[in-house]
């Protein structure tokens, strides 16, 4: 859960996050100090824990936010018993560079995956700080949105990560599920999170261009093949592969135009790339490409605590107040219109 969403509890640009036995403060507010930057590793401040990404004034300290020490020390204080992690933007141009601070829960045992919970799904989730921690809270409304329209469905899941979205649709009954990711470890960790949850989805090492591509050249052999029914297209926000594969604003185009070919039921179609929507308005691009067969609602992020004492949590988004530092990623649902065909030719 969302312990703190920025300017909404009156904490620009600080987001504190809950999975299970972790604990995870970013303070998107912090930049580097005037002192200039030094080397990749820097000191996690008076408790003696170390570990960092980018890189840091010689002081470690965020002119307008906490130092990642500091940060780390305040969240222990409230979570004693948790493993906690803590990031403090550390760059002043407004990139994804942190200091980093961590320290494992005080009774920690021995080494062990750790598990959280999401309306009953259980995640496996990772507590080292230089990766990922297995699951995004901002994608929870999105992850219920697919779970309730999952049933009977053949879902495809694209940059399919460690496989929540997969999980999520296998448990709402889908027929068939497909995560498709070329980092094998996050395709074997998809597999545990679906053995935690006894339920049953494939994993393909692939790109999503090159799965797609691969795809329609079945369709195109054999039209009445079935196709996908719902797909999830949630890229990271630097992209997959190499060179311009990399750049979203250049690989947006294709996805679209293998979209609008296949024409699922249904989309999730999720851009946290900063930079790219910086460039153009998201909502507006995909209107643009796919308007004309889909109609779009834009959905929450992360569960409120309205939500979480609701029967069923509200899934539309709900203008709020822009948090200055934290960019709420772009999250849109889209559904047919009519009863079209459920594979075109180009």
């Amino acid at each position: 859960m969302r312990l703190s969403a920025g300017v909404t509890d009156g904490l620009p640009g600080l987001i504190v996050d809950r999975f299970g036995p972790l604990v995870v403060a970013v303070d998107y507010a912090g930049s580097a100090g005037s002192t200039g930057s030094t080397g990749s590793t820097g000191s996690a401040g008076s408790t003696g824990s170390t570990g960092s990404t980018g890189s840091t004034g010689s002081t470690g300290k965020t002119a307008d936010g906490l130092p990642a020490g500091a940060l780390l020390h305040l969240i222990r204080s409230a979570f004693p018993e948790h493993h906690v992690v803590a990031k403090s933007r550390s760059s002043t141009d407004g990139t994804n560079k942190f200091m980093t601070a961590h320290e494992p829960a005080a009774a920690a045992g021995p080494a062990s995956p750790l598990t959280a919970t999401e309306r009953g799904l259980k995640f496996e989730i990772g507590i080292d700080p230089a990766h990922d921690f297995g699951i995004y809270l901002d994608a929870a409304k999105a992850r219920l949105f697919v779970r309730e329209a999952a049933r009977g469905q053949r879902v495809l899941n694209l940059f399919s990560y460690t496989g929540a979205f997969g999980v999520a649709a296998a448990a709402g009954g889908a027929a068939e599920v497909t995560n498709v990711d070329p980092n094998r470890d996050y395709l074997a960790w998809s597999l545990r999170n679906a053995a935690l949850n006894g339920v049953k989805m494939r994993v393909l090492p692939d790109t999503a261009q090159d799965h797609l591509a691969k795809h329609l050249r079945r369709l195109a052999r054999n039209p009445e093949q079935a196709s996908y029914d719902l797909v999830i297209v949630d890229p990271p926000a630097f992209g997959v592969g190499r060179g311009n594969e990399r750049v979203l604003r250049l690989l947006w185009p294709d996805l679209f135009a293998s979209l609008r070919t296949m024409t699922p039921q249904k989309l999730v179609l999720m851009s946290n790339d900063k930079a790219f929507r910086s460039r153009q308005d998201f909502g507006e691009l995909v209107q643009a490409q796919l308007g004309d067969l889909y109609r779009f609602d834009r959905l929450g992020t992360h569960f409120t605590p309205d939500d979480l004492a609701a029967d069923r949590p509200r899934l539309p988004w709900t203008p709020g107040v822009e948090d200055p530092y934290y960019v709420e990623p772009v999250v849109l649902a889209g559904t047919v219109i009519g009863a079209g065909p459920r594979y075109r030719r180009g």
